[in-house]
């Protein structure tokens, strides 16, 4: 019966707030800065004052899941993990039915990891909330993410970062683009699976080209994944190197898991072409 007064709550809420004109009151401003502060224990990694801002039947909807209060307060980032996060709001309707509410905003959000950087991200959503005890809680939150060139645009300065890995001579900066169980396969060799078998993969290309350039040539969306061209120009003068000069062109086929790092990449290249220009057999 609770959840079904809920819902007819709910409704009657997504009803007045298309009705025009709706004059602010304290109580509007109150359940904005509820809003603001559940995203501020979130981002602070205040576990307990985040549970306490949901109510206890609170719901999550979110990439097709519906997630409860515990589910949410398991998602969060931990402290010492290099995560740091900033939000802005900006509130369209606020209603108010009693001790229900009901508001819709778009969220900017700008979410850091130290391996990472800084990327951009935007939601539309909206919130029913509920008062107890003179004090506003998260019911319900619709989170829809925006999909907007500025994606494209966090995934280009993903990929140049990752490009400058290549060129650091640093091959755990390489890495740290994948997963902890991403796997990196080169034609039909054997993947380099886990991020300790892909800092010695590129180890072993940073080893065999000591002054290794790698040049991004472009990346482009290709259905839920990316691919990623590239060029890398160097002299083959590591231990066993013939001297030659290479600069070989090829691409990844990234897919992308729900950490925002790639899960698998799986590059192509002529494996000919690059024997030639080494000056071994097979080119």
């Amino acid at each position: 019966m609770k959840r079904l007064e809920f819902l007819a709550c709910a409704v009657a809420l997504v009803a007045t707030a298309c009705v025009p004109n709706g004059k602010p009151s304290d109580d509007a401003a109150a359940v904005q800065q509820t809003i603001k502060d559940n995203y501020a224990a979130y981002s602070g990694f205040d576990e307990q004052k985040y549970r306490a801002m949901l109510a206890d039947d609170y719901l999550l909807l979110e990439n097709g899941e519906l997630i409860d209060r515990e589910g949410d307060v398991a998602s969060m980032a931990k402290p010492g993990t290099g995560y740091r996060r900033t939000d802005e709001f900006n509130f369209r309707p606020v209603k108010i039915d009693g001790d229900f509410a009901y508001a819709v905003y778009f969220l900017k959000s700008a979410i850091h990891y130290d391996n990472m950087g800084t990327r951009q991200r935007e939601w539309l959503e909206s919130a029913i909330l509920s008062r107890s005890e003179g004090a506003w809680r998260m019911a319900l939150l619709h989170s829809t993410r925006i999909s907007t060139p500025a994606g494209a645009q966090d995934m280009n300065a993903f990929a140049t970062r990752y490009t400058a890995a290549w060129c650091s001579q640093d091959p755990a900066s390489v890495a740290a683009f994948f997963a902890e169980t991403g796997a990196l396969k080169i034609n039909d060799g054997v993947p380099s699976v886990g991020r300790v078998a892909i800092t010695e993969a590129a180890r072993g290309f940073m080893k065999d080209f000591p002054d290794l350039i790698v040049e991004m040539d472009g990346l482009d969306r290709k259905g839920d994944g990316y691919i990623y061209r590239w060029t890398p120009i160097g002299t083959n003068a590591g231990p066993g190197g013939t001297g030659n000069n290479v600069r070989i062109s090829g691409y990844e086929e990234w897919t992308i898991g729900a950490d925002g790092l790639i899960a698998a990449s799986l590059g192509h290249f002529d494996a000919t072409d690059y024997n030639h220009q080494l000056g071994k057999p097979g080119g």
